[in-house]
């Protein structure tokens, strides 16, 4: 079968590459609710696999290593996640509390399991695979453009791109203090306030 097109012009993919999204989706099922119930240095790639239901020769198809299937995972919950916040932004006062809000939200997520989210956090500092590194830019494509939609509706923002880059960078250190230093979330996210709320004005066009 061939691939087609939707009334919209948009191609559809054919049997093959359904077939190859389908597996794609069994295997990141089976490692998130492996990793969940079972941790992640308990978990084997046969497991997954088996849970799966597939071979372990079609299962490293996808994924080279148990850590490409714990950054699959974050992927795709992620991205539900952004695309979730950035449909419905919170609707504060103050840029800085509604970036606030956001990161909170997505800091959220890594609170569900703090020890995966360690993991998680080393493998992403240094993408080891290409296919990994796909992966996060993907992520990180999403976020920045939220954020720069979410700054650029400020006027007296005059480089909301950088601005947004910027921000998530901050966000980034506050997380990396929280659950790679163990400082306390609510102190981390204090100062985040503070910085983002330093970066928001220095950035103003007030001049």
């Amino acid at each position: 079968m061939m691939p087609g097109k939707t009334d919209s012009g948009v191609a559809t993919p054919g049997r093959r590459e359904r077939n190859k999204l389908a597996k794609r989706a069994r295997i990141v099922a089976a490692a998130r609710d492996l990793f969940r119930r079972q941790g992640f240095a308990d978990t084997t790639t046969q497991q997954i696999a088996d849970a799966a239901d597939i071979g372990t020769g079609t299962l490293f198809l996808y994924a080279r290593a148990k850590e490409d299937l714990l950054v699959m995972v974050f992927r795709d919950e992620m991205l539900e996640t952004v695309r979730a916040i950035f449909a419905a932004p919170p609707a504060l006062a103050g840029l800085d509390a509604r970036l606030l809000a956001v990161f909170n939200r997505m800091a959220d997520y890594h609170a569900n399991d703090p020890d995966l989210a360690r993991l998680l956090l080393k493998e992403l500092v240094v993408p080891r695979s290409e296919a990994r590194r796909s992966d996060v830019d993907e992520l990180m494509d999403a976020i920045y453009d939220g954020l720069t939609d979410m700054i650029g509706a400020e006027p007296r923002i005059r480089n909301p791109a950088i601005v947004a880059r910027s921000a998530f960078a901050l966000y980034y250190f506050a997380l990396l203090s929280w659950l790679g230093a163990g400082q306390d979330r609510g102190w981390c996210m204090r100062l985040l306030r503070e910085q983002l709320s330093h970066l928001i004005n220095g950035d103003s066009a007030n001049d």
